[in-house]
């Protein structure tokens, strides 16, 4: 009859759509053991490298790949959305010491800020990745181009209300646009 053939359809279509939504959740289960995986096989194998270029005597290669290993770890694997200040400053020292072997001298780091206020401005806490990318983007688009050497400056200032920072160059300047 008519109404069984529809009946069936609609029972079929809703097995089917089950089956898909099983289907979805074991790929994003799939999905989820694999994003953890990933970070533990980049680790892995960062801290090889860095051993053979320890037994090699290769210690340039081995900081630099302990500083890769230490910013993907800052990045990946903390969840919190919200840091300290002074977790976010050591991340920016760790991509800055990878740039250093880049650049070498002539990248120059100041991380400027009261002594006074330093334990109270390094506790307060801010958004995962506030300062690390604009100080990338003052190396890449601020001082790569320069002659001679660059100098980025990060000043932290507490006011009544708030933290205050500031990331500054002496690079090449922005046009208008």
């Amino acid at each position: 009859t008519p109404e069984s053939d529809k009946i069936f359809r609609r029972m079929q279509d809703s097995l089917s759509s089950s089956r898909v939504l099983s289907l979805n959740k074991r790929q994003a289960q799939y999905l989820a053991l694999q994003n953890q995986i990933n970070p533990h096989f980049l680790y892995n194998t960062l801290e090889s490298i860095r051993s053979e270029a320890i037994v090699a005597g290769v210690e340039d290669v081995a900081d630099m790949t302990e500083a890769l290993a230490s910013f993907f770890r800052y990045t990946i694997s903390k969840v919190e959305n919200l840091v300290s200040v002074e977790e976010e400053l050591q991340n920016c020292m760790t991509y800055f010491k990878i740039q250093r072997y880049r650049f070498g001298d002539r990248l120059q780091l100041a991380i400027e800020c009261d002594e006074e206020e330093k334990n109270e401005i390094y506790q307060c806490r801010i958004p995962k990745l506030t300062l690390q990318p604009i100080l990338e983007n003052s190396i890449i688009h601020g001082t790569e181009c320069k002659l001679g050497t660059g100098h980025i400056r990060i000043r932290l200032e507490k006011t009544a209300d708030c933290v205050l920072l500031w990331i500054s160059d002496d690079g090449s300047d922005m046009d208008e646009s």
